[in-house]
């Protein structure tokens, strides 16, 4: 009981957190490897909370009259096919090798999120 009153606390914070600046991640993944998920099964049920999050944040805005029509479905398809990739590479990679990526990409986001280098866009 006190996992699922964990995992509800933190995915509400984290749905908070990524629509409102992205990063959420850096909480429910960890969380859920903490409770037990290998990390390779841990970040593919990341990735379902995280589309649940999207639309819920897109239709979020939209109610406001907030929309990026046609940017994000251009964004959309980029993200679809990197995560096709990436879904690929991640189920042929080793668990310890996986381990250590995904530190790796997880450190690398928090610094990028903590200083936040300017971006000529």
């Amino acid at each position: 009981m006190l996992d699922l009153i964990l995992l509800v606390v933190v995915g509400f914070i984290a749905g908070f957190i990524n629509t409102i600046v992205g990063g959420g991640s850096l909480l429910t993944l960890p969380v859920l490897i903490f409770m037990g998920l290998p990390p390779s099964v841990a970040n593919g049920t990341n990735r379902v909370g995280i589309v649940i999050q999207m639309l819920a944040g897109t239709a979020g805005f939209k109610s406001k009259g907030i929309s990026t029509f046609p940017f994000s479905i251009y964004m959309g398809i980029s993200a679809l096919a990197g995560a096709l990739i990436g879904a690929q590479i991640a189920v042929d990679i080793k668990g310890e090798t996986f381990n250590k990526v995904l530190s790796f990409v997880m450190i690398a986001v928090v610094l990028i999120i903590v200083f936040k280098p300017k971006m000529n866009v």
